[in-house]
């Protein structure tokens, strides 16, 4: 099976990294935190400068590690698919690198990247490389995807969304959605 997983709080905890860099840089130009967010030119000042360390450093998801290790022992082809992008305001990083270093350090292996992936670039993806099934956060991709004949599990471990189909709050529940659906085929 052809696994698409996204990486930003999907796989590691990326919205915790930037709020945590969100009250260093607040403290260090002297603003609201929530400034950051609501002002452009702010947030891209802010971006320019941590985009890197956000990346590079944000926190695995437990169980993420070991479940995707399982899965890939099974045969299963796993695919990071993300709306990362290389131009990202005025900062130009290499997202693939970044990436692919970070997934090497954390001790994931992958069988393929896809960066600048979001909505309906995601569902496309999905489509031309024949991906089985999409682990990921956003329900506008869910939407996207799932719109375009895919099959997504929307993965939520911070309870935001009130969903009862294809909705999974942690990576053992990943690992037992895939196992299901690997029966039914």
């Amino acid at each position: 099976m052809k696994i698409g997983i996204d990486i930003d709080d999907t796989i590691c905890r990326t919205t915790e990294k930037v709020n945590e860099l969100m009250e260093v840089f607040s403290k260090e130009e002297n603003i609201e935190p929530l400034m950051i967010m609501n002002y452009e030119d702010i947030k891209e000042k802010f971006f320019d400068k941590y985009l890197e360390e956000i990346y590079s450093t944000v926190v695995i998801k437990r169980n993420a590690k070991d479940v995707l290790r399982r899965l890939r022992s099974k045969g299963n082809k796993l695919y990071v698919i993300t709306a990362r992008s290389s131009e990202f305001f005025s900062k130009k990083v290499d997202v693939l690198k970044i990436t692919s270093d970070w997934l090497k350090k954390n001790d994931i292996e992958v069988d393929g990247i896809f960066t600048d992936a979001y909505g309906e670039a995601k569902a496309k993806i999905c489509r031309e490389n024949g991906i089985d099934i999409i682990i990921d956060d956003d329900p506008y991709n869910y939407k996207m995807i799932t719109s375009n004949g895919c099959k997504c599990l929307l993965f939520d471990d911070r309870e935001k969304y009130n969903l009862d189909d294809n909705y999974v709050t942690n990576w053992l529940e990943v690992e037992k959605f895939i196992e299901q659906m690997r029966w039914e085929k």
